[in-house]
């Protein structure tokens, strides 16, 4: 979050993209098929892919908290810090579950793995150290987004093949149906970025 001030903050408060009603309930709708998600892994999937589930959901609350106030200052240190146990609890499970997919030979688990991580390695980045909208940095930034983001489609990809061809139908298809709904899910987050971006230039543009 970068700290505003309160005379500024009218030039950044134009929000339609994140805070439309279609998007808050595109995130309960969300919310509420990551919860199934977390049942059905826990019951049907190894113990390691449930640990994942619940690392990443922590780790998508924080985001979406954090990147959902990127044109403000932390209010407190309890907000400013807070979060930091929440954080540390979702990278070690979402590590732990890398690891484990490494040790049981999962090679497409563990490159999806990674790479969510390496996103989320880029996401921080936005939140705590933003460069410059449009420049070098920034466009170095969004390309390594694009190739992750572009990575992360072509696992679907595969395990949507793989669900097809296995002729165990629909429950063949949930780890195609998981790999979706996280991109589905970190959508939500580039879209807050992309609104404070776009909001910050526009605000530069006018002075």
């Amino acid at each position: 979050m970068t700290v505003v001030e309160p005379t500024d903050r009218a030039e950044h408060s134009i929000r339609p993209i994140v805070d439309g009603a279609f998007v808050r309930l595109f995130k309960v709708i969300v919310f509420a098929l990551l919860s199934i998600n977390i049942v059905v892994f826990t019951i049907n999937q190894p113990a390691h892919e449930a640990l994942d589930q619940f690392g990443w959901v922590i780790l998508l609350s924080a985001f979406l908290y954090e990147t959902s106030a990127l044109d403000k200052d932390y209010v407190s240190p309890l907000e400013k810090y807070g979060l930091r146990p929440a954080l540390v609890a979702g990278y070690g499970l979402a590590i732990y579950a890398c690891w484990s997919y490494w040790e049981v030979g999962d090679a497409i688990g563990f490159l999806n793995s990674s790479t969510w991580l390496a996103v989320c390695f880029v996401l921080a980045y936005d939140v705590y150290a933003p460069g410059a909208y449009g420049g070098t940095e920034w466009r170095i930034r969004n390309g390594l987004k694009i190739a992750l983001y572009a990575a992360l489609a072509v696992y679907a990809v595969i395990w949507l093949v793989r669900g097809v061809t296995s002729g165990k139908g629909l429950v063949g298809l949930i780890d195609f149906y998981d790999a979706a709904l996280w991109i589905l899910c970190f959508a939500v987050i580039e879209l807050n970025v992309f609104q404070f971006e776009t909001g910050e230039e526009a605000g530069a543009t006018a002075s």
